[in-house]
């Protein structure tokens, strides 16, 4: 099964502390305590003191869902809200420390998650986000005038607000490398997961961006995704004077997908695109759909037939399975038996096409493409073999651009490369790209 979906748990260090919710009265003294996602099931007991009839000082507050005990943060209260040093344990899930303001884990903190991983550094409203002090204090944040109308951003608080992070160079700009996360993922997470790049490329007047889109679908179908991409390249070169002939496009599985396809799309008459990309980098994309499509029914089965007993890792295998199939079923009117066209169209390389499908339009383009193709882990952890890998179709697109002529078409297969934010091992990660190898390949192609 290719991937597409990453298991939020395990990829990041995700914020669990929303700014939405409704205050609360304690069960039993009636004091009032912040709730971000209360529910008529829930039930929350503080063992404080009340000040003004809000939840202050120290003490236990235990949160209830259902009649079983889900959440207990030890520390500081104040106006019913967690502000102050302070323990926050999700029960089975992770155990965050540290310093929390309005709710939320903020500065120095760390978080222990129960599958053993661990992320430990600096806290933004709860998400981690962890660069070295002096990068993090040149950090921008940057909204845009957009509305996220369609929810191409999501794990977000529920905010209709887009926007990119970047860290801009005190000289002239050589380059400007572009991010885009997985679905789901946290802009946050991708500038955590790439700290070394990130700061590698700001060291080399390299301006590296990430981009707050991690829910849309295919760019031809989204014209959402790419107002915002088109949004962002403007911006940036508007307000940076960043080189409009010097951007290089990269990201992780639906990030990968956006870059390769937004960078095709730039070559394809049928388009306008605001950029033309000088480069594209993909980590472990899917990137044939009729593939894709077809490999989550034959996993679906697969994995029912071992029964109800599956691991963590295999359910969360079949939930991508299914999401896949539902997906593209609403995407494409059906399987790409039934609407080959579409999924030619929605996909960035065509295995059974003589012309590549989309990757024709890459043939001048340089392409770097990434994965980890650990077969022992996948076996083990997915019950996936070499026909289910990423892998396959990316070095087989690879090839059809150098038979096509592309010299500067790369497959670099960063074996045993993969670890997740928080340390585990995952062979679809961000860590696959070396960063001090992938920004020299930058500055040679920005000479």
């Amino acid at each position: 099964m290719k991937h597409i979906i990453l298991s939020l748990i395990l990829l990041s260090s995700v914020s669990v502390f929303s700014q939405t919710g409704q205050y609360v009265k304690d069960i039993k003294t009636g004091c009032m305590i912040w709730s971000d996602e209360y529910s008529p099931k829930d039930s929350l007991i503080w063992s404080g003191s009340c000040k003004n009839g809000y939840a202050f000082g120290n003490g236990v507050l235990q949160w209830y869902q259902d009649h079983k005990l889900a959440v207990i943060y030890t520390g500081q209260m104040n106006q019913g809200k967690l502000n102050g040093k302070g323990k926050y344990e999700i029960i089975g899930y992770a155990t965050f420390e540290g310093n929390f303001t309005n709710g939320a884990l903020n500065g120095k903190g760390a978080a222990y998650y129960s599958n053993g991983g661990q992320t430990i550094g600096n806290f933004v409203d709860g998400n981690f986000l962890n660069l070295d002090d002096k990068y993090l204090a040149i950090l921008r944040k940057q909204y845009l005038d957009i509305n996220d109308s369609t929810e191409i951003y999501i794990n977000d608080n529920g905010s209709d607000q887009l926007f990119y992070y970047a860290l801009i160079p005190k000289q002239t700009i050589k380059a400007v490398l572009v991010l885009f996360p997985s679905t789901g993922e946290t802009v946050e997470n991708v500038i955590s997961c790439n700290k070394n790049l990130m700061q590698q490329a700001y060291n080399n007047n390299i301006l590296p961006v990430v981009v707050s889109v991690n829910y849309n679908k295919t760019l031809e179908s989204d014209q959402k995704a790419m107002q915002l991409f088109d949004a962002v390249f403007e911006d940036l070169i508007r307000k940076y004077k960043a080189p409009k002939d010097k951007f290089i496009l990269g990201g992780l599985s639906l990030g990968g997908m956006n870059a390769l396809q937004y960078t095709e799309m730039s070559r394809n008459k049928k388009y306008i695109t605001f950029i033309k990309p000088l480069a594209v980098i993909g980590l472990d994309p899917p990137i044939d759909m009729a593939d894709l499509y077809n490999g989550a029914k034959k996993s679906i089965i697969k994995y029912e037939k071992e029964g109800l007993n599956l691991p963590e890792s295999k359910k969360i295998a079949l939930n991508e399975d299914h999401f896949i199939i539902d997906n593209f079923t609403k995407l494409y009117g059906g399987s790409p038996e039934e609407f080959p066209d579409k999924y030619t169209e929605a996909s960035q390389f065509s295995r059974n096409r003589e012309d590549g499908g989309n990757a024709k339009y890459l043939i001048d383009v340089p392409v770097r493409l990434y994965c980890d193709p650990d077969i022992v882990w996948q076996l083990k952890n997915k019950s996936r073999d070499y026909y289910d890998l990423n892998a396959a179709n990316l070095s087989a697109m690879t090839n059809f651009l150098m038979q096509s002529g592309n010299t500067k078409a790369e497959f670099i297969p960063a074996i045993g490369k993969g670890f997740r934010v928080d340390g585990k091992r995952h062979p679809h990660s961000w860590s696959i790209v070396e960063p001090i190898d992938c920004i020299k390949w930058i500055l040679n192609l920005a000479k």
